[in-house]
C-alpha cells in the first residue's frame, strides 16, 4: 500500500476510494496543484515530441507566396506560421545552423523587381502561437530540392567539405547546399538578409547589423533579377538557444512579400529632367 505525504504533512492512502474527502479543501487544492504541474510536463513533452515531427526536413508546403510578373504592384501575404525564437540567429554564427530551427518560404519573378520582405510577429498566427518573436531573415536564389535535411548522405558530404565543424548546413549570411536522400542537391546563392533588434539579442555576431529596434519587425528591400527564391525566416533572440524548453515554444509569424516595377531608363531621365526644370524655375523666381 503506497502512502503519500502531502505539503503540510497530510498522509493518505489510496487504499480508500475517495482519499481527499478526508483531508479537507486544503488537501484539495495541494493535489489539484500537483497535477497542474505534472500535465503542464506530460504537454511541454507532447510539444517538444509534436515539434520535431513539424520540423522534420524542408518544405515550402503552404509557403509559396507564388509567381510575380514584376511589371505591376504586387503583395502577398502569409501569417499562419510559427518558428523558433533563436533559429535564424544561430545560423548566423561561425558553425552555421539547423535547417530544421527556421521556415522555409519561396517566391519566383519573371521579370526584374524592386522586391520588399518583410517579417513580423504575430501572436495569433496559430492556435498554439506565441507572441514575442525578434524575427530575422535571409533570401537566396534557388531552391532546395524536397524533403531535404542537414545530414542527409549528400548534405553531410558536403558540409565535411567546409573544413569547420558545423551544428547543420543553414548558413544565414552566405552560399550553402542542401540535399536529400534521393542524392539531389542544391545550392542557394545568398543575396541578402534583415535582422530586427541589436546585439542585445543578436548577441556576439560581430557580421550581423540589425535594424536598430527590437520590436517584433523587420523589412528590406532587394532589386531581383528574375527567378526562383527561397526565404528563410526564423528568430533572431541568439541567446535563447540555451534555453532547454525553447523546443516547445512555437513564436507566430506574418511574412510578407511585395513586388515594384523598375521604371524603365527613360523614365529615369523623364525624373531627372523634370527636376533640372523645377531647378531652374526656382532660381529664375528668386533672381528676380
Amino acid at each position: 500500500m503506497r502512502q503519500i505525504v502531502a505539503r503540510q504533512c497530510v498522509t493518505f492512502s489510496f487504499s480508500t476510494p475517495f482519499p481527499i474527502l478526508q483531508h479537507g479543501a486544503h488537501s484539495q487544492l495541494l493535489l489539484n496543484i500537483e497535477r497542474e504541474k505534472l500535465m503542464k510536463k506530460i504537454l511541454l513533452l507532447a510539444g517538444i515530441l509534436a515539434s520535431q515531427t513539424a520540423f522534420a526536413h524542408v518544405s515550402y508546403t503552404g509557403r509559396d507566396f507564388g509567381v510575380f510578373d514584376g511589371l505591376t504592384d504586387q503583395s502577398v501575404t502569409i501569417s499562419n506560421q510559427t518558428t523558433r525564437s533563436h533559429g535564424w540567429a544561430d545560423a548566423a554564427d561561425a558553425d552555421w545552423g539547423d535547417t530544421h530551427q527556421v521556415k522555409w518560404f519561396t517566391f519566383s519573378i519573371t521579370n526584374q523587381a524592386l522586391v520588399t520582405i518583410s517579417a513580423s510577429a504575430l501572436a495569433n498566427a496559430t492556435a498554439t502561437s506565441l507572441d514575442g518573436l525578434l524575427p530575422g531573415f535571409s533570401l537566396y536564389e534557388g531552391k532546395a530540392p524536397g524533403a531535404a535535411y542537414d545530414s542527409s548522405a549528400v548534405t553531410s558530404a558536403y558540409r565535411n567539405t567546409l573544413g569547420f565543424d558545423t551544428e547543420g548546413a543553414l548558413n544565414a549570411l552566405g552560399n550553402f547546399e542542401i540535399g536529400n536522400d534521393a542524392g539531389v542537391i542544391s545550392k542557394l546563392s545568398f543575396v541578402g538578409y534583415a535582422a530586427d533588434g541589436t546585439s542585445n539579442n543578436l548577441g556576439n555576431l560581430p557580421a550581423v547589423i540589425g535594424d536598430g529596434t527590437a520590436d517584433g519587425f523587420v523589412s528590406s528591400s532587394f532589386l531581383l533579377n528574375a527567378g526562383t527564391y527561397t526565404l528563410i525566416i526564423g528568430g533572431a533572440d541568439y541567446a535563447s538557444q540555451n534555453d532547454p524548453l525553447s523546443l516547445a515554444y512555437n513564436y507566430g509569424l506574418s511574412a510578407t512579400v511585395s513586388v515594384a516595377a523598375v521604371p524603365e531608363p527613360s523614365t529615369y531621365a523623364l525624373m531627372v529632367l523634370g527636376l533640372g526644370i523645377m531647378g531652374i524655375a526656382v532660381r529664375s523666381h528668386i533672381t528676380r
